[in-house]
């Protein structure tokens, strides 16, 4: 009786394993193949793919859980699973995922640097892009064609692309503006703003002494940063240096912090530290030690992305941006500005069974409509029209309490990172009554513009130059950023200049800045 019931029972089994395996393999099917795609429009594939995408989270939801990628399966009928560590650890978890060898199909949002690129393209880890670009990417190519430099300064010395970029040439900052405290300069009858050093010293000294916030007390700081690269870009930028490291000066290559203008620069600073008309406790502050200061309106002059934040109050049109100003040395100032451009947000690895498909897939980012929709989604969502015949919007207020812009992160990874995408200047998204946005676009076309640079284009170098670069790099930013701080406090004098050049001559500036001076040049020679 046992042995007529073993062949039934094993029959069974193996009928449950074989129809098992084939539940598996169906689920797995559509993982690690390569798909047939449409050569244009939706969907991407007819038959459905899964692609696995890693990215950073900056903690407001799980990507699998946003609406924009839940649309964009819906759209594109490729599927991703996700792994996506805190932003905070994104950088260690990135480093070992190239160094087990176990990638992912796609790099979103990743900030692959250019060296990064180097390595692992020699590796064969990232695949190049060109070929794809050309078939299956027609708003990359429209970029392209309106933006030259873009293209020139994301191919490798090999003469491929590897990673795209962000595009965003709305607002070029480098770094977070300056801003003067609207309510002080109303109380101390400001007119016009200083365009000079001199000038602007002098209004600092009333700031101080002048009790522009009214209560009494002479606790005015005319000047606060969280350490000095806070603000040390704009104030050497008055001086005439673009930069503390390599930056192009009439297309030759210096090291900033070893010029004649960066001594001005220190000298400057070490007057305003000692008269107390910078804040002492710059280096040694923290962030929000910083903004205490700023919202109990004790400030008169700061670095911040928005005035209205680092005050307490709406971002409105009273507090102005900084006018560069004109300083020892120098014939006019010269601001930093950013290429306007993020590199290596998404990259397609050798892994990717579907590079053309993952290629059509990010291109929808590149043109007007996937861009406003990753930046701002649908009507409905954070925002509704006002009067839709003039492309006018209108936020809608979270019942909740949180903010618009921190809704918008549960729903769109455009948010706190950088993301494949090109913000289109011909399509500006425009809200009712924002009165901030066109006053900031105002300001920074007006004052920073007109005196910005590309400090150094983002060039790429050879593998054994990017090893002499971070040997000379590893002491001799350190040594920099520390004189930068004795020279300020005086805790050397100023006398010793001529010391602290040769010092920075023994670490290997002068090959540094021959090393970005070949590279520039062959930047100069791209096509």
């Amino acid at each position: 009786m046992k042995k007529r019931l073993v062949l039934p029972m094993i029959s069974i089994v193996l009928a449950g394993m074989l129809s098992a395996c084939s539940n598996n393999q169906e689920a797995s099917s559509e993982k690690g193949k390569s798909a047939e795609i449409n050569s244009e429009g939706f969907p991407i594939v007819d038959e459905k793919v899964t692609l696995s995408m890693f990215g950073p989270n900056v903690g407001r939801a799980k990507w699998e859980d946003m609406k924009y990628f839940k649309m964009m399966e819906k759209k594109t009928n490729i599927h991703f699973e996700f792994d996506t560590p805190p932003n905070d650890s994104f950088e260690t978890q990135k480093n070992l995922l190239f160094a087990s060898n176990e990638l992912p199909d796609i790099f979103y949002g990743a900030s692959l640097t250019n060296s990064e690129i180097i390595k692992y393209s020699e590796q064969e880890l990232l695949v190049p892009l060109d070929d794809l670009i050309e078939k299956y990417a027609p708003n990359i190519q429209a970029m392209f064609k309106e933006y030259p430099d873009v293209k020139k300064s994301i191919t490798a010395l090999d003469g491929h692309i590897y990673a795209l970029p962000t595009v965003d040439r709305t607002l070029q900052w480098n770094i977070h503006p300056m801003w003067y405290n609207g309510s002080f300069l109303k109380a101390l009858n400001v007119k016009e703003l200083p365009k000079t050093s001199d000038e602007l010293y002098d209004l600092l000294v009333r700031i101080k002494t002048e009790d522009p916030n009214g209560n009494g007390k002479q606790d005015e700081i005319p000047l606060t940063a969280a350490e000095m690269w806070d603000i040390n870009q704009w104030f050497m930028g008055f001086f005439g240096v673009v930069s503390i490291g390599v930056g192009t000066y009439d297309g030759e290559v210096k090291y900033g912090a070893a010029q004649p203008g960066f001594k001005n620069y220190l000298e400057f600073m070490n007057k305003l530290y000692k008269e107390e008309l910078l804040d002492n406790e710059v280096f040694s502050q923290s962030w929000d030690q910083k903004g205490a200061k700023g919202k109990a309106n004790r400030v008169g002059l700061f670095a911040n992305w928005a005035p209205g934040d680092f005050l307490g109050m709406p971002n409105g049109t009273t507090n102005p941006m900084m006018q560069p100003v004109t300083g020892k040395g120098a014939d006019k100032p010269v601001i930093a500005i950013s290429p306007g451009q993020s590199v290596g947000q998404f990259a397609i690895t050798n892994v990717n069974k579907n590079p053309e498909a993952s290629m059509r897939w990010v291109d929808y980012s590149y043109s007007k409509e996937g861009n406003e929709f990753l930046s701002i989604l649908d009507e409905g969502d954070i925002w509704e029209w006002a009067d839709k015949d003039k492309n006018l919007r209108r936020q809608i207020p979270r019942e909740d309490g949180t903010s618009i812009e921190d809704y918008k992160g549960t729903l769109t990874p455009n948010y706190g990172i950088n993301v494949p995408t090109w913000a289109h200047l011909d399509s500006p998204v425009v809200y009712e009554g924002n009165e901030y946005d066109p006053f900031v676009v105002a300001e920074t076309k007006n004052k920073i513009k007109p005196v910005g640079q590309v400090a150094m284009p983002q060039v790429f170098l050879t593998p054994e130059e990017l090893k002499e670069v971070a040997a000379i790099n590893a002491d001799l930013e350190a040594y920099v950023e520390q004189m930068e701080a004795k020279f300020i406090t005086g805790q050397e004098p100023i006398s010793k200049w001529g010391e602290y050049i040769k010092t920075i001559d023994k670490m290997g500036v002068d090959k540094l800045v021959k090393i970005y001076q070949k590279a520039y040049d062959r930047y100069k020679e791209e096509k």
